[in-house]
């Protein structure tokens, strides 16, 4: 029998068992629900048991600890061989990123092959409990965006805006790492964090974690300045129409591939680039137009030229972007969930942003 072996300390190993603890296995078999276990440290098997809904074993039920008083070399890997023998399973599959050392030691004795996780493709539908999670995030996105208008000042560089929006999040119950408030020529470089004077326009791209839930929000707003360059408010024209239109054809069943196309379709029409007709490398939309975001703030479904088929709960971003070393770069993102008729936008705001001095 084949059994799937995930380790601990990322998310599909969180969103499968409902937590999270260091030196943690879950084991379980597609083909067999009834194999389903978590092995934890003795010190998480109560924690284990109140939250995990199959089978929880300590690293004393497997005998790690005799195997280790007794000397054995490699008392993890025995353990978990003789774990696996007894479950009958002869074959073990582990995703891309399980410990190298311990996959080199279980093939020693059982056939071990890489695979990706089945839980990436699963996370993609959300449920409706994990929808009001990222709503959650998503409406601190929205009320970072009010916060920093309120505070923008030509006085204040945007490092200490970026440290200033960080701390209201994280005294809101948020984790912000990261968060891009980049303003001027600069901003033509898309994950530029910003450093420096305000000037012109300014690209507040926050993606802050719920401490609790562990599920981010992900949203882009570009500010218009008294003095933004008419380039930068046209490329900005340009994408929220393109967002506007990539929004309203987002329903079930439609391709990734359409709703990537309908932006670059909106930017090319006002005569910018897109990778679909790039005119100079580096410059125009060169990016995807969006990405899940869940437990990952980039996850699946991917919003680009693949085929992939949009289903009812998905949650992925729209995020038109348009980036020209001479001017600067421009983007605006909703965060959405997908339902039977339509999208539903959980980034409520105004596209076009605003502030006078």
């Amino acid at each position: 029998m084949l059994a799937f072996v995930q380790h601990s300390g990322n998310v599909n190993f969180q969103y499968a068992v409902g937590f999270d603890a260091e030196s943690s296995f879950h084991v379980f078999c597609p083909e067999n629900p009834k194999l389903n276990l978590v092995i934890v440290p003795d010190l998480e098997g109560e924690r284990a048991r109140d939250i995990f809904k199959g089978e929880v074993l300590t690293y004393s039920d497997i005998g790690y600890h005799r195997k280790r008083k007794e000397g054995v070399s490699n008392p993890l890997a025995e353990s978990l061989f003789e774990l696996f023998k007894s479950r009958d399973i002869d074959e073990v599959a582990i995703p891309e990123d399980f410990p190298a050392k311990l996959a080199f030691l279980l093939r020693e004795k059982i056939p071990v092959r890489v695979e990706k996780s089945p839980f990436e493709k699963r996370r993609a539908v959300k449920n409706e409990r994990e929808v009001e999670l990222i709503r959650l995030s998503c409406l601190a996105c929205v009320d970072s965006l009010r916060f920093l208008m309120r505070i923008l000042s030509r006085k204040r560089k945007c490092e200490e805006l970026r440290r200033l929006v960080e701390l209201r999040l994280f005294s809101r119950g948020f984790l912000a790492e990261d968060t891009i408030i980049a303003s001027g020529v600069k901003t033509c470089q898309p994950h530029w964090k910003g450093y420096g004077e305000v000037e012109g326009h300014i690209v507040a791209d926050i993606f802050p974690k719920d401490r609790e839930s562990g599920y981010f929000g992900d949203f882009t707003r570009t500010i218009l300045l008294e003095d933004a360059d008419e380039e930068i408010v046209n490329m900005l024209k340009a994408c929220v129409e393109a967002k506007e239109k990539a929004e309203r054809i987002v329903k079930p069943g439609v391709l990734a591939k359409d709703i990537h196309y309908t932006v670059c379709d909106v930017l090319e029409s006002y005569g910018y680039s897109t990778l679909r007709n790039q005119k100079k490398r580096g410059e125009g939309f060169i990016h995807s137009t969006g990405h899940g975001v869940g437990l990952e703030v980039h996850e699946e479904p991917r919003i680009f030229e693949n085929e992939d088929r949009i289903e009812k709960g998905m949650v992925f971003t729209i995020e038109p972007g348009l980036y020209y070393r001479d001017v600067g770069g421009v983007r605006v993102e909703d965060t959405l969930v997908v339902r039977k008729s339509g999208a539903e936008v959980l980034t409520p705001c105004e596209d076009y942003v605003t502030v006078k001095f």
